[in-house]
C-alpha cells in the first residue's frame, strides 16, 4: 500500500510494521508453524537453522509466479514454503532489481554477521542461490570468510561472470543439469577458492535451466543433505 504524501507518521508506521512482523515470527516458532520472512528475525533464536533462499533473475520485480516460455512458472513459493515445512526459518524477498549483485550481497553478509553475533552457530547458515541468485550467493560466500557456512549454488557459477575471480569460503554444493545451455564451470571455483567443503552434482533431467524453476527431488534432495551436513565432503 503506498502511503499519502499527507500521512502525518511514517516512522511511525515503519515501527509498528516491525513490531507485527516479530510478533508474527514469535508465533510461528512457538506454535511450530512454517516460517517465511523477508528479512531475518531480530534477535535471531540461535536455536533455530536459517536458509537464506536466493531466486533467479526472472522472479526479480515479478508477482511471485513469473512465467518462462521455455520452462513455465517459477514456483518461488512453493519452494521457500518447502524449506519451511522442512523445519527451516527462511530468509527471502523478491528483488526489485539485479543491477548490483554486489550491494545485495553485502546486505545478506551483514545479516548473517550480525546473526552470528547474536549466537547463531555459521552451520545453522545456509545460503541458497538460483541462477542469478547464485551470482549474489557466490558474493556472499566470498565476503563472509567463514569454514561452517553452508551454500548451495543452483545452475550457476557461470564461466562468463566476473565473479569468477573471486575466493570462495565455507562448504558449496553446486548442482546444475547437463541439459543446461549455460556454461557452468564450478570446477574452476572450486580449485582456486579455500573451501571446507565442495562437491558438484550434474543432474540428468532433462529440464535445463528449468531444473531450478520448482521443486525437483534431483536439487532438493542433494540440497537437504548438504545443509543439513549429511553428506560429508
Amino acid at each position: 500500500m503506498r502511503l499519502s504524501r499527507s500521512h502525518p507518521r511514517p516512522s511511525l508506521l515503519n515501527t509498528t510494521s516491525t513490531l507485527l512482523l516479530l510478533v508474527v515470527y514469535i508465533t510461528c516458532v512457538w506454535s511450530g508453524f512454517a516460517v517465511v520472512l523477508p528479512v531475518p528475525p531480530e534477535p535471531a533464536d540461535a536455536s533455530n537453522r536459517y536458509v537464506f533462499y536466493l531466486h533467479g533473475s526472472i522472479v526479480t520485480g515479478s508477482d511471485g509466479r513469473p512465467v518462462s516460455k521455455e520452462f513455465g512458472p517459477y514456483e518461488f513459493r512453493s519452494i521457500l514454503k518447502q524449506f519451511a515445512d522442512d523445519g527451516f526459518v527462511v530468509i527471502s524477498e523478491i528483488r526489485t532489481n539485479d543491477q548490483n549483485p554486489d550491494a545485495y550481497a553485502k546486505r545478506v553478509a551483514n545479516w548473517i554477521s550480525r546473526m552470528k553475533k547474536e549466537g547463531v552457530p555459521s552451520d545453522h547458515i545456509s545460503v541458497i542461490g538460483a541462477s542469478f541468485g547464485g551470482v549474489i550467493a557466490a558474493n556472499v560466500c566470498a565476503l563472509l570468510d567463514d569454514p561452517n557456512i553452508n551454500y548451495v549454488i543452483l545452475a550457476g557459477l557461470f564461466e562468463s561472470e566476473p565473479e569468477r575471480d573471486l575466493i570462495l569460503h565455507g562448504r558449496v554444493l553446486s548442482i546444475y543439469d547437463e541439459a543446461d545451455t549455460h556454461k557452468i564451470v564450478p570446477d574452476f571455483y572450486f580449485h582456486r577458492s579455500s573451501l571446507s567443503a565442495s562437491r558438484s552434482i550434474i543432474t540428468k533431467t532433462g529440464l535445463g535451466h528449468g531444473l531450478i524453476y520448482n521443486v525437483n527431488a534431483a536439487w532438493y534432495g542433494p540440497t537437504l543433505n548438504w545443509i543439513n551436513n549429511l553428506s560429508g565432503k
